[in-house]
């Protein structure tokens, strides 16, 4: 019996011993897995072929200081595993001095504090380059032109004949609706090339590499920006100091964090993670190979390129995070009359990739656009309306309705201010819901702006809605349930996802436009459950 004892106890030291080793074994191939900030730098500089310092204790940690890339007193401990959010940051200004190699770094912040408007830059007097301690009465504009803008410009873009031709500038007011002084810009634009017309400002061709680059410049801000806003699910884990740059390896798909799952528009990215070795290279080879970088779509969303919708051509993207079942949903002109006898003119409706950016500015926004409004302003506020109407009407509760929902809903709809139709519905549709006892609940709402459509000059922003109702009757019209609305299938208390095409269109009081979704149509869900019958 003690010879049987002695060899368990053999048996069991042996096991316990080979665990232990295996154990150590397995967590050296883990930390081995992750890479440290030190030798991230040092890939990085391998990488530019950047000169170091051999009598240095530290050569690469200098020299990527010395670039840039790195800050002192950034890391206590180089020898630390890398964060995922540190990566991010130091790729980002990586990317960022690749950019200035491109284009020089005064050109850049300099188109980034101008504005666009018919063809002519607006320069803020406020911004970094207008002279420490000038003001407009006491600096020439002229001079803003001669020591400034021409420099900064023949620089960037040797190529563009025009500045050589003359770059012409002047001082020019901007004034709110109500005729309210707002600021003072400096106008910037092509001379005449009559030389006897000292005065008139030319637009810049809008084929110049100047406009191309302002509109690159713009338009990664505003991606960057609604990424830092919107499509990062755990970005208050990230130090505010580092979420914009995060935002832009986002935005640039340098970077993607992880999928919250189908109609998700966010992404977790788990910044305070450490980052493997292979994915910490991969990053930097996307920095320097944009054509690896992943798909993102003008408002930073992931965009996929595998199991696509039938009529995935329909489209100029298709999102990751997006199921087919919403895009595959038919468009509202495929119902018309006209479309199916095919007597339907071209001109009369227009797919998702036609109703792009240009296509817009072309049809509307030309004589809709100001100074104030920006590039992108009706645009982005047509989205917003769509997504507060939204918002309001399957977020209400009997009991809690009150003027500030009333006001919220009514302002996200299009229509003038003198028309009291749409408040009359409002106070309907409250008075309805307080006898039927009403409580409409939003899980959530989706949208992808690439799937905006056109149907006989009206646009169609489509929406995934997931919401459920409770009241004291179900079997009554949904507008009496849901604000101006045409829904089937309405059970109490279940959860109802539904995919709805928000007619929008747009109107003009006071010099003023406005997009915003109609109230002469309800919404139905009608298309949503006829394409897939």
């Amino acid at each position: 019996m003690k010879k049987y004892k002695g060899f368990i106890f053999v048996v069991v030291l042996v096991i316990t011993l080979v665990f232990s080793v295996f154990r150590t074994n397995q967590k050296a191939i883990a930390a081995d897995k992750y890479i440290k900030v030190k030798d991230y730098i040092e890939y990085i500089v391998k990488q530019m072929n950047w000169p170091i310092d051999r009598i240095s204790d530290q050569p690469y940690i200098d020299a990527a200081m010395e670039k840039g890339i790195i800050k002192k007193g950034e890391f206590k401990d180089y020898s630390e595993y890398l964060t995922r959010t540190d990566a991010a940051v130091i790729a980002n200004r990586l990317d960022e001095k690749n950019l200035s190699y491109l284009f020089t770094e005064n050109a850049i912040i300099f188109l980034r504090e101008c504005d666009l408007f018919e063809g002519r830059l607006y320069y803020n007097v406020s911004g970094n380059f207008f002279p420490k301690g000038e003001t407009i009465e006491t600096y020439d504009a002229k001079k803003f032109g001669q020591d400034v803008v021409y420099p900064i410009l023949k620089s960037a873009f040797p190529t563009e004949n025009w500045i050589d031709q003359g770059v012409r500038t002047r001082y020019t007011d901007v004034y709110d609706k109500n005729g309210n002084l707002i600021k003072t810009v400096i106008m910037i634009g092509k001379a005449s090339p009559d030389k006897n017309n000292v005065v008139e400002i030319k637009p810049i061709d809008e084929k110049s590499k100047v406009i191309d680059m302002w509109n690159y410049i713009k338009d990664l801000d505003r991606k960057i920006n609604t990424v830092l806003e919107k499509r990062i699910s755990d970005i208050k884990n990230i130090p505010k100091s580092k979420r914009e740059a995060v935002a832009a390896v986002i935005a640039k798909g340098i970077m993607k964090g992880y999928s919250n799952g189908l109609y998700a528009t966010s992404r977790e990215f788990r910044g305070n993670n450490k980052i493997t070795a292979n994915g910490a290279k991969e990053v930097i080879q996307k920095v320097l190979n944009p054509e690896k970088r992943a798909l993102v779509s003008p408002d930073g969303q992931l965009i996929r390129t595998t199991n696509l919708p039938k009529n995935a051509n329909d489209y100029p993207y298709i999102l990751e995070c997006f199921p087919n079942e919403y895009y595959e949903m038919k468009y509202s002109f495929m119902y018309l009359t006209d479309y199916l006898t095919g007597k339907i003119k071209k001109d009369e409706y227009a797919y998702p990739k036609e109703v792009n950016y240009e296509y817009l500015y072309n049809k509307y926004y030309y004589n809709q656009l100001s100074l104030e409004t920006g590039k992108y302003g009706l645009y982005d506020e047509m989205l917003t309306n769509v997504e507060n109407y939204i918002k309001h009407i399957f977020n209400v509760n009997y009991r809690t309705v009150d003027k500030i929902w009333k006001v919220g809903l009514a302002s996200s709809l299009c229509f003038y201010s003198w028309d009291n139709k749409v408040y009359e519905m409002i106070e309907n549709y409250i008075e309805n819901i307080k006898k039927n006892h009403v409580v409409v609940e939003l899980d959530k709402i989706a949208i992808d702006p690439g799937s905006i459509y056109e149907s006989r000059d009206y646009l169609y922003v489509r929406v995934y809605v997931k919401y459920r109702v409770t009241a004291n009757e179900i079997n009554v019209p949904s507008n009496q349930l849901i604000f101006n609305t045409n829904i089937e299938n309405l059970k109490i208390n279940a959860w109802k996802e539904s995919i709805f095409d928000v007619m929008v269109e747009y109107r003009s009081e006071n010099s003023v436009y406005k997009w915003a979704p109609t109230s002469s149509i309800k919404l139905s869900d009608w298309a949503y459950r006829e394409s897939f019958k």
